[in-house]
């Protein structure tokens, strides 16, 4: 089980684990998902045995290989052949020439990431039994990959498309480790903060994890993160100043249109002069998507949702705002995940 804060109860790991999974566009493995406190204690262990599973699938299917500069001197030439080095060096009197070319292998920014990462973690020290050794084994398959310092702008340097999108997870998921690894100037070496506390990544995932389980859950609808237009005039110096205006995630059914906006906040309600009131921004956001939204045919009856994530909190309101039906909920992450899937799927259903 993992916390997210002192004051709230605990998050199942394997709900940590979905949310995960249908935030990288993976379709949870039902084996992969039981996992309990014996091996996952805390958010770390998951990240890892999760990280070394799917290591393990990449072996399995092929790890992916890209095009890297090599120079070195051979007898057979290819790529560019650098004559005045291979001259200076000599290596031509060796029947040999120092050529410059692409070659396609392994050992590229993808795999290096992840064989760091499982060395960053090896020397934690911190990871217990099974899971320490799913990562050793992990660590073997990628011992002939370059091992390199990980910075947060490499992980932007990586392309993800139809052929490796399978390393959208297990890069997602060394990105977060190393986020969470911070140096610790008491123990001379780095503290683990809980993923669930990072405000930078935690918003990002809980709305990608939305979106993509509606996609999943409702094939014959089109889901996505939508641009709405302001509805009204203005002239060229106006509309270059003008703030877009972007969805989190958009559901068109064929008989209805949702417009939905998660909010990862610990508390879906504030306190003021001693009574619990809804977020006003919040709400001044939603009906601003679906009023000005309301001016393309086909949207002028569209409902709108406030999503909050709960874990010490439940809530259910319905209301009509401008004409339009809004919906302010939470899905409640410490329940079991079935329940919680019923839930999401009942809410993006409108």
């Amino acid at each position: 089980m993992t916390e997210s804060a002192s004051s709230r109860r605990k998050i199942p790991i394997e709900n940590l684990y979905y949310l995960l999974s249908y935030a990288c566009e993976q379709v949870p493995e039902t084996d992969e998902a039981r996992i309990g406190d014996d091996d996952c204690p805390d958010s770390l262990h998951l990240l890892a045995k999760v990280l070394a599973r799917s290591i393990r699938r990449l072996i399995h299917r092929g790890l992916t290989r890209e095009y890297t500069e090599q120079t070195e001197p051979t007898p057979r030439l290819k790529g560019r052949i650098l004559v005045a080095q291979s001259r200076r060096e000599m290596v031509d009197r060796q029947a040999k020439m120092i050529c410059r070319f692409d070659d396609l292998n392994a050992d590229c920014l993808p795999n290096q990431l992840l064989r760091s990462t499982c060395d960053r973690l090896l020397r934690l020290g911190v990871l217990g039994g099974s899971v320490r050794q799913e990562i050793q084994v992990a660590r073997e398959h990628l011992g002939n990959i370059t091992p390199i310092r990980v910075e947060d702008a490499l992980f932007r340097r990586v392309r993800l498309h139809r052929n490796n999108r399978s390393y959208r997870l297990p890069l997602a998921v060394c990105r977060l480790i190393h986020r969470a690894l911070t140096p610790s100037e008491r123990e001379g070496g780095y503290r683990f903060h809980e993923i669930l506390e990072d405000e930078k990544a935690m918003p990002r995932i809980f709305e990608n994890f939305v979106r993509n389980f509606a996609d999943f859950q409702f094939p014959a609808s089109k889901v996505s993160a939508m641009t709405i237009q302001w509805d009204g005039e203005w002239d060229a110096d106006a509309a270059e100043v003008l703030p877009m205006m972007f969805t989190d995630v958009t559901i068109e059914h064929p008989d209805s249109k949702l417009i939905l906006d998660c909010k990862f906040y610990r508390e879906a309600l504030v306190s003021r002069h001693d009574r619990k009131r809804m977020h006003s921004s919040h709400l001044y956001q939603l009906t601003s998507y679906l009023r000005n939204k309301a001016a393309d045919p086909g949207w002028e009856e569209a409902s709108g949702v406030l999503l909050y994530p709960a874990v010490d909190h439940r809530l259910d309101y319905r209301l009509r705002l401008n004409g339009h039906p809004v919906r302010v909920v939470s899905v409640d992450l410490d329940r079991p995940w079935r329940e919680i899937e019923e839930s999401l799927t009942e809410i993006c259903a409108g």
